[in-house]
């Protein structure tokens, strides 16, 4: 378990809370293997295990014990030594034995929890047919709120997950060379934080040449492929190591070569679009108040603001997105990837560029130390 035995106490009396005011009988979360939005992170929030195959449940009570199912020996065998339920159990019939669970301990009527968007449909159905006299109730935004309230012991897993990314990166740029693929570059990335304790990683990479006005120039950052970097490409990346189940994420180009004047224009809206915006990075103010920072500074230069922002991020990539719609205040704690887009005024090419920032006690911390410099490797 990456917590401490009073941190997960307290996120027990957080989720027993929800129960009690929602007037709950139970409360089912779901796991599942995917990097996603805000959703995903109910279930890895309060049970601290990671689903690394397939889908896990978590059956919480008001006045027992939780119950956790799994899909293996195997899964069983890892959420008995790393989750903070106790009782595992082996499950080849995930909603059949939600039903059983339910009728033993007599929840048969009232309310019960789940969250509708990651419950799949046809378990759905079978749980209305089996349990007709529950009514099933959302409470995602529930935990949701829980979740965005950090506390030190997140933080801290925060700034180590950065420091994954950082190593990442260095790694990459001993990497990059002509003749080098994005696969290998991708490689580098993932070896580097995996070597030092990353659960896991979402990585993409684009390469080619930049020119502005074409509208073939330099992709955004996708799935890596075999395309081999040549001599004058550009090549960006979107590095976001995963460290017990908390993510952050560094965005950097380099050029391949020599030096693009015409990228280095949209590099320095981007990366001055974000120091405009640690001026209200604070306590207190919103997640629109930052947008508003980062669309002045990039329309005054003549370019043209676009999602995405950045994010908010926790125990998913995405705990909630930076956008103008927004109003989530800004606690300490809180961890959010800034990374503006700027586009062209013909809408034809596009830079975003960012980090990692926490919001601290009276502003914020950087919690990269990697350049913030848009470099050229000469080879």
């Amino acid at each position: 378990m990456a917590f401490s035995g009073t941190e997960l106490k307290r996120r027990r009396k957080a989720i027993h809370r929800i129960l009690e005011t929602r007037e709950l009988r139970a409360l089912i979360l779901f796991g599942d293997t995917n990097v996603g939005s805000d959703v995903l992170g109910d279930f890895r929030y309060f049970v601290d295990n990671r689903t690394i195959a397939g889908r896990q449940v978590a059956m919480l009570f008001p006045q027992r014990e939780p119950v956790l199912l799994v899909g293996s020996a195997i899964q069983r065998q890892a959420a008995e030594r790393r989750s903070s339920i106790g009782d595992c159990r082996l499950s080849d019939n995930m909603p059949a034995d939600m039903v059983k669970l339910l009728q033993e301990q007599n929840v048969l009527n009232g309310r019960v929890g789940v969250n509708f968007e990651v419950l799949p449909v046809n378990w759905y159905h079978y749980l209305r047919k089996e349990l007709s006299e529950i009514d099933w109730v959302e409470t995602h935004e529930d935990i949701l709120s829980v979740r965005l309230h950090h506390v030190p012991e997140e933080a801290d897993l925060f700034r180590k997950c950065a420091a994954l990314g950082d190593g990442s990166y260095e790694a990459a740029l001993k990497t990059i060379r002509p003749g080098v693929s994005e696969y290998e570059i991708a490689a580098a990335i993932e070896a580097s934080a995996r070597a030092r304790g990353a659960e896991q990683h979402f990585t993409l990479v684009g390469s080619g040449k930049f020119a502005l006005g074409d509208q073939n120039g330099l992709p955004l950052p996708y799935s890596p492929s075999m395309r081999r970097v040549e001599n004058g490409d550009s090549v960006v990346m979107e590095i976001s190591p995963c460290l017990e189940g908390y993510w952050t994420q560094i965005v950097r180009t380099v050029n391949v070569g020599s030096p693009n004047a015409e990228l280095e224009k949209l590099y320095r809206v981007s990366r001055d679009a974000i120091k405009k915006t640690l001026e209200v990075f604070k306590p207190g103010k919103t997640i629109r108040d930052l947008v508003a920072a980062m669309d002045a500074l990039i329309k005054s230069c003549g370019y043209l603001p676009k999602p995405p922002y950045g994010h908010v991020c926790g125990v998913d990539l995405i705990d909630a997105r930076v956008s103008p719609q927004n109003g989530q205040v800004l606690d300490p704690g809180t961890a959010v990837i800034l990374h503006p887009t700027v586009f062209t005024p013909d809408h034809k090419n596009s830079f975003f560029w960012g980090e990692t920032y926490l919001v601290t006690d009276d502003g914020y911390e950087r919690l990269h130390h990697a350049s913030d410099e848009l470099m050229t490797l000469i080879l």
